[in-house]
């Protein structure tokens, strides 16, 4: 018994190691704004296709579709790393959840040779460094008893085995139903962010084809608003402390104008500065499009019908500020996660006086039972709670990177014109009452001979 209470002591002073550094650099990584942590490396696919040049450049605004496209690309280089620094660094690899992943990784996912590369990289377990510090205390634990039983000659049958596994069953039943609810979370979560990148590349493309050929000015405005919403919408999920308060993409995107540079004190645009001052930034940029798009309505730049579109995305986007919100706010019940904790805690406590106590298993295999059983439980629990809340692990780095260059692509890269030749409109543009009348002759009436 001495040599197992020897490994039991050495492995509980490796998990007490991995957990104290997890916890330094989560407090570290956590606490510690994006923008001092961000590497400056250029990475290949953060370009977007340069701009076609559809417009000379605008004079009356200093801004113009090569600058917007120019300022993409700052944005782009400024968020240059892989790996998303608002999370914590052990998270930070090819096949995780908090980056998107590419065939290459699927392919890895997928693999025959998956169970090896799993069982080798045990080591590097993020779940096994979660639960590193309970499962020492247990390990400890069961050493205790079974050196008390060895030695002591303590009493057996204290606690049997088939009352415990009824215990087990109830403990089973509330930890799967507590993983499918964080499941569940995740999944509506992503799908909420998921549309925000759909609803922002198409309210760029609307931009594009609608506002920008009649107002320049305000359609890059528009289009700029629009670019930030992901960024914008990340770092309100994920708090200022952690995140950052993203002030040097607001100053790129968010230009000053001559006569605001001259007026401004910080440097900062009267758009910017207004986003920074607001609660709720994302919802900033909602109401600033909306005031966009009211005035081209009323100016008469926009037809009803197209201004129904721009504002049928607006609201999309608002809804998907709602959904966040609510997954953030409501948690599972906390009194299901505390109950679910304190009959797992019971079980585990009991596992080895049952297992020992009756002589069903001997001191070693009692040992490893508990620890695998702990292993299971415990970290079906963490991988809840990491689940419970989805923003904190998810790709928003990366979607909203994604989210940027779509709205960069939507403005820069025109597709070629349609010309048509002057037959080939004279054959498309038939009257459609003509046409049926061709088709159609009129009948004569004729009449219908009554019977009685």
């Amino acid at each position: 018994m001495p040599f197992w209470l020897l490994i039991a002591l050495v492995f509980f002073g490796f998990c007490s190691t991995t957990c104290d550094a997890y916890v330094q650099l989560t407090f570290r990584r956590y606490h510690q704004p994006c923008w001092k942590i961000l590497s400056t490396q250029t990475q290949q696919n953060n370009r977007i296709h340069s701009p076609v040049k559809r417009y000379s450049v605008i004079e009356y605004t200093g801004d113009s579709l090569e600058k917007y496209a120019r300022d993409i690309q700052k944005v782009l280089e400024l968020r240059s790393s892989y790996y998303d620094p608002t999370v914590p660094k052990i998270h930070h690899r090819k096949r995780s959840f908090t980056n998107t992943w590419t065939l290459e990784e699927w392919k890895r996912h997928s693999s025959r040779r998956r169970y090896i590369d799993h069982i080798l990289a045990f080591h590097r377990s993020r779940i096994l460094a979660r639960v590193a510090p309970p499962l020492a205390v247990l390990m400890a634990w069961t050493c205790l008893v079974c050196w008390v039983y060895d030695r002591c000659a303590a009493p057996t049958h204290i606690i049997s085995m088939a009352p415990l596994s009824l215990v087990s069953t109830f403990v089973a039943a509330l930890l799967t139903l507590r993983s499918n609810q964080g499941l569940s979370r995740l999944n509506e979560g992503r799908l909420a962010f998921g549309k925000v990148v759909l609803y922002t590349r198409d309210m760029a493309q609307l931009i594009a084809s609608n506002v920008y050929p009649k107002d320049r000015a305000l359609g890059l405005k528009a289009a700029r608003h629009v670019a930030l919403f992901a960024w914008l919408l990340k770092g309100f999920l994920r708090g200022d402390e952690v995140n950052g308060t993203d002030e040097d993409i607001l100053r790129v995107m968010l230009p000053c104008s001559q006569k605001e540079r001259k007026a401004s004190v910080d440097g900062l645009s009267a758009d910017a500065a207004y986003i920074l001052q607001q609660r709720k930034r994302p919802v900033a940029v909602v109401t600033r499009l909306r005031q966009i798009f009211a005035l081209m309505l009323s100016r008469g730049l926009l037809t009803t019908s197209e201004a129904s579109r721009l504002d049928h995305n607006v609201q999309q986007l608002n809804y998907c500020i709602m959904i966040t919100e609510r997954i953030q706010a409501s948690p599972i019940p906390p009194v299901y996660t505390t109950h679910t904790a304190r009959l797992l805690l019971f079980y585990l406590f009991h596992l080895p006086l049952a297992l020992r106590g009756s002589n069903m298993l001997d001191s070693v295999a009692t040992f490893i039972t508990t620890t695998a059983v702990a292993y299971t439980m415990i970290g079906l629990d963490e991988i809840s709670i990491m689940t419970e809340e989805p923003f904190r692990l998810m790709p928003l780095w990366h979607l909203a990177k994604n989210s940027l260059r779509d709205c960069g692509d939507a403005l820069t890269c025109e597709p070629p014109p349609l010309i048509l030749e002057e037959e080939d409109e004279e054959t498309y543009m038939i009257p459609l009452n003509k046409e049926i009348e061709e088709e159609q002759p009129a009948m004569e009436e004729e009449e219908t001979p009554f019977y009685l």
